[in-house]
């Protein structure tokens, strides 16, 4: 299903299931909302109706001429496609990259936001990259710049040595999950329709509004809030959580990487449905 923005762009959208209202935000950043569809569905539709987003520029939506990929542009996204929908309140969903535009629309969107559910999310993305940049170099064994957050330019180009050199001895996908063959049944997921527009990625990470730290938000969002965080996620950092600082919280550590709706279904089922009986229930 598609609709479109009050600038003209079709963005895609699925629904599933029944119950809560519940969008869902997909990392990358410039990734899509296919995979998690995919692996989620069994897991979560029996008490949420699921909407699944791909954002402006990513998988199946369409792409801006004008480049238009401002945080601002992509939360105005969310809430016009929740007024398209019609829906009065909804949990925001998210992974990833996804936290960030998250807590931002929490943060804009109060009386809308009925709770927030992230999963493995960065709000800092300096930090998280910080993280993959030091794990990357003990593995290579190679000393590690003086991390500098003052030229966003540098610093991504000092991350993407470290993946590049990373990915040569085929250990970058570690920090992403326990058993890499789960990349494989992604990447399986991702030959039909991922089209995300190269442009967003690299707007994304040329953007100084994209590495501000968004954790300072946190105090100031009272939705209720489940914080899920992987044991062995090297992604983000499995200690990048402990920065946030809600009000209303619930923190749950899962044995898995960055991916626990595939590494840890069982336990990333009942955790959010846990978390929906005791926040949402009547």
């Amino acid at each position: 299903m598609k609709f479109k923005t009050n600038d003209g762009l079709d963005l895609y959208f699925d629904i599933g299931g029944k119950g809560i209202p519940c969008i869902f935000l997909h990392g990358g950043p410039g990734y899509w909302s296919k995979s998690f569809h995919h692996y989620s569905n069994v897991l979560l539709e029996k008490k949420l109706n699921m909407i699944y987003l791909d954002q402006r520029g990513c998988g199946r939506s369409g792409h801006s001429l004008r480049k238009d990929y401002s945080l601002n542009k992509l939360v105005n996204d969310i809430e016009e496609l929740r007024v398209f929908l019609g829906i009065n309140e909804w949990i925001v969903m998210a992974h990833s990259f996804g936290g960030i535009l998250a807590v931002n629309y929490a943060n804009q969107y109060p009386e809308q936001t009925k709770g927030l559910i992230l999963s493995n999310v960065t709000l800092n993305m300096y930090d998280s990259f910080a993280h993959q940049m030091k794990k990357g170099s003990e593995i290579l064994r190679t000393e590690i710049k003086e991390l500098s957050a003052k030229s966003i330019s540098t610093f991504i180009e000092d991350y993407f040595s470290v993946v590049g050199k990373l990915m040569e001895i085929n250990q970058y996908f570690n920090f992403q999950y326990v058993d890499v063959a789960n990349k494989r049944a992604i990447d399986i997921i991702d030959e039909i329709g991922l089209n995300s527009d190269p442009d967003f990625q690299g707007f994304i990470f040329s953007s100084e509004e994209f590495f501000q730290d968004f954790t300072t938000l946190t105090n100031q969002i009272s939705s209720p809030t489940l914080v899920i965080a992987g044991a062995y996620d090297d992604a983000v950092g499995p200690s990048h959580h402990k920065l946030f600082g809600f009000k209303n919280s619930t923190e749950v550590m899962l044995a898995s990487a960055h991916h626990p709706y595939i590494e840890n279904q069982s336990e990333y089922k009942n955790t959010i449905m846990n978390f929906i009986d005791s926040k949402f229930s009547k």
